[in-house]
């Protein structure tokens, strides 16, 4: 289970997807699939329920973990007066609470966090200050431990099926934690984001060779997925063509969101957002509207999923029935949310981030809840 990740994806296949109609599917160009029509239910705006507001310092969150147990912690950062810190918070009813740090943490920020239970959380963390290493950091239950990596694998995204196998990665590489030491193991594309099914599968999505990509972890290696190629993408684009993030609901139903850099009819570069799908047996995606794009995708609970684009939330039920919502924006700022989870055992998302002021240009960080 993870969570964290942000960006967006697409590709071929028959899929009954169904419409992103705020996104602007449209009709495909030849290589790509086209999304039947359904029209979006009216939409309704999830509540600011906490933030942190300050005059003097930039708060954010950038992590969100959801354990089957119900426990939810939201990780980040904090600057006051240019010093850098890690922020870590446990929702308890629904009230977020900072959590104390071990004194390793401090040089950090944390960039992702995964967990299954209340005694199994793992926290992806950014080198802050000056120092010789990245890291990963576990909570037990009882007591922190702190895993150092070196500065050229800086952890991005986390994953975990319990406390014997954990899954972090940076842009070009991954780490397995077996329950007793790290080891690298080679993947073959670029991640952006990685999930736990078991074990013995886990889904890891980014690019390589200016396309969208996928790899499967069995247990043992990973093996690259063939994933549908977009046509008209500009592979010499600074800006990825790439998945961003991933959600298995199970090992045969698996879905990733992201974007692509192509070029349209008029030899315009735009950007498209893609959806994905894996049924267990190939992908099938769907590409947004130029202008559009995806960055988180997340379970509802109920057989659908919820993803992001921006301040919009776009939920498809498991009958293919999309619908949006939106954040809410207090006056003078803007929403920026950056992670997206579940509440196990309830109907409730969360989504966290941090609120923007446009006078001040500080950012507080903000949660935000599902009405």
């Amino acid at each position: 289970m993870k969570r964290s990740r942000r960006l967006a994806v697409f590709a071929g296949s028959t899929l009954a997807l169904g419409a992103v109609a705020a996104a602007g599917i449209v009709a495909a160009r030849p290589g790509e699939h086209r999304a039947a029509s359904v029209a979006g239910a009216a939409a309704t705006t999830w509540p600011l329920v906490q933030s942190s507001p300050n005059t003097d310092t930039g708060t954010s969150l950038s992590g969100l973990a959801a354990a089957p147990d119900g426990t939810m912690w939201a990780a980040g950062g904090r600057q006051a007066s240019g010093v850098y810190k890690p922020i870590l918070q446990r929702l308890t009813g629904d009230t977020w609470s900072n959590v104390a740090l071990p004194a390793a943490a401090a040089p950090y920020r944390f960039n992702a966090a995964a967990a299954t239970s209340a005694s199994n959380l793992w926290l992806a963390a950014q080198l802050n200050t000056s120092g010789d290493s990245h890291a990963v950091l576990r909570w037990n239950g009882t007591a922190w431990s702190t895993f150092k990596v070196p500065l050229g694998f800086q952890p991005s995204d986390i994953a975990t099926a319990g406390p014997g196998s954990t899954w972090v990665v940076s842009s070009s590489a991954a780490k397995h934690w077996n329950g007793t030491a790290w080891a690298d193991t080679p993947i073959g594309i670029k991640p952006r984001a990685i999930t736990a099914v078991s074990s013995t599968s886990a889904w890891a999505v980014g690019w390589a060779e200016g396309q969208p990509a996928t790899a499967h972890w069995n247990g043992t290696s990973w093996t690259n997925v063939p994933f549908p190629r977009v046509d008209g993408v500009d592979v010499n684009s600074e800006i990825a063509s790439t998945l961003s993030d991933v959600y298995a609901a199970s090992a045969n139903d698996v879905w990733a969101v992201g974007s692509v850099r192509v070029v349209d009819e008029s030899g315009k570069k735009v950007s498209r957002s893609l959806l994905a799908h894996w049924n267990g047996t190939v992908w099938s995606n769907t590409l947004g509207a130029p202008g559009t794009y995806l960055t988180k995708v997340a379970s509802d609970g109920a057989g659908g999923i919820w993803v992001s684009a921006g301040t919009t939330m776009r939920h498809r039920t498991a009958a293919g029935v999309w619908s949006d919502e939106t954040v809410a924006q207090p006056t003078g700022t803007r929403a920026n949310p950056t992670a997206l989870a579940l509440r196990p055992g309830t109907t409730t998302m969360w989504a966290v981030g941090w609120t923007s002021n446009s006078a001040t240009g500080w950012a507080d960080l903000a949660h935000w809840r599902s009405s």
